[in-house]
């Protein structure tokens, strides 16, 4: 297997259907309580790196939760933050299960409110997490990934539930910071992904020369 450095550059959004829990904790505060990521469970990925495999192994947020990166509970990745690690209105932790997320959220807030409205109701039960990936291993046609380290964004309740592996975005920008070598790994993924869909000698050789360059 080998490890591959080019997706450090991207950030990943994953959901699961696991079910997050509110329990009232008095004085218009109320306790989330869910998973908003399993480990050690493979599920397939379909984004621009391809088709794939993946595992977020155990220990993969070991280091995350180690160096307090300040972690946001989000609705949908997005707007005002519900709690924060920073804040001590959130704490999270990696048990045997995945990344465990217990958050106090204050009903004073409208926004706040609703969402705890709509879990209360079973309307809004899943959770997501956003991450960069900072150590992993593939096997050799890329079709197993192995993330084995990741730096928290955010973590959020999600209104729609999904294929585990939703989205991976690569910036513009991040394309003129790539190495030569990185840059060819990429055009390489795109050539054994788009070979088999080609029929033009002459456009599958323009991939080759893009990936032999010197």
């Amino acid at each position: 297997m080998s490890t591959r450095h080019l997706d450090r550059r991207a950030r990943f959004v994953r959901q699961f259907n696991v079910t997050a829990e509110l329990r009232a904790a008095g004085d218009d505060k109320t306790t989330l309580d869910g998973y908003a990521s399993i480990t050690g469970e493979p599920y397939e990925v379909k984004d621009w790196l391809g088709t794939y495999s993946e595992t977020i192994e155990r220990g993969a947020f070991k280091k995350t939760l180690a160096e307090k990166d300040d972690v946001r509970l989000l609705l949908n990745h997005d707007g005002l933050p519900l709690a924060r690690t920073s804040s001590g209105t959130m704490t999270l932790a990696e048990d045997g299960k995945g990344l465990h997320t217990v958050a106090e959220l204050d009903r004073r807030s409208s926004l706040t409110n609703d969402i705890a409205i709509a879990m209360e109701r079973g309307d809004l039960t899943e959770m997501s997490f956003a991450f960069s990936v900072t150590r992993q291993e593939w096997n050799g046609d890329y079709t197993e990934r192995w993330i084995k380290e990741v730096k928290l964004f955010d973590v959020s309740v999600v209104t729609f539930p999904a294929n585990p592996a939703t989205s991976a975005k690569l910036r513009a920008a991040d394309l003129d910071d790539l190495s030569d070598d990185e840059l060819r790994e990429l055009v390489a993924r795109a050539q054994r992904r788009l070979a088999p869909r080609i029929d033009s000698t002459r456009e599958l050789d323009a991939l080759r020369l893009l990936v032999e360059l010197p």
